[in-house]
């Protein structure tokens, strides 16, 4: 590892102790604010920490950046080519862009079998609107971005300020959005848009 500069330094320790406040790392612009320097400075500076092997950076991720644990590194290398790095989101406020940086609740490691230019995300789940179909509330659903999806699958799908989980349904050249909860309506008059179709599902289980 290459020598640091003081503000490398005190730029590489306020990384480590934002990750251990908040459990995520800080945008560029956030390290912009707190040393009053600009980003294209901040790019400059982590760019340098890369090159050390002080980080790493995710690519097209804003909080993409990792700290890099020497020890692990050489062992660890192989495994990681393996693995993205997902944002994790949350509730969306209305009026608010779905992919702000500032709903972006933490990262989720997803494994893929093999390198693809296929975009994803993780969503947590809310309400019980699916849960005759195994997912419930607070689970995690990993989503792969796109515009449409066939009958039958499941669906991100964006409804008013709203983003749910529902089965895309198509009858007679219509598409509606179908809840797995017999208390929920079909939603059939109200207009909507794919965000993603659902791959993967995870559930972090509670010990009593």
């Amino acid at each position: 590892m290459g020598i640091l500069s003081l503000k490398q330094q005190k730029i590489l320790d306020f990384i480590q102790k934002f990750i251990s406040s908040n459990g995520y790392p800080p945008t560029y612009q956030e390290i912009s604010g707190k040393f009053n320097i600009i980003v294209g400075t901040v790019q400059d500076h982590i760019s340098a920490l890369i090159k050390k092997g002080y980080l790493e950076r995710t690519p097209e991720i804003s909080r993409g950046l990792r700290i890099i644990n020497p020890a692990e590194k050489a062992e660890a290398s192989k495994f990681r080519s393996n693995i993205d790095v997902l944002p994790l989101y949350g509730r969306v406020a209305a009026g608010e862009p779905i992919f702000a940086d500032s709903n972006i609740r933490g990262y989720i490691a997803f494994e893929r079998k093999k390198r693809t230019s296929q975009e994803l995300f993780a969503l947590m789940v809310k309400g019980d609107s699916m849960k005759n179909a195994g997912i419930y509330e607070n689970d995690i659903v990993i989503v792969r971005k796109q515009e449409d999806a066939d009958d039958g699958e499941i669906v991100i799908a964006l409804l008013d300020d709203e983003v749910t989980v529902k089965t895309l349904r198509k009858k007679k050249n219509r598409f509606y959005l179908e809840p797995a909860n017999p208390k929920y309506k079909l939603i059939t008059e109200k207009p909507f848009s794919i965000l993603g179709k659902v791959v993967e599902l995870r559930r972090k289980y509670r010990i009593l």
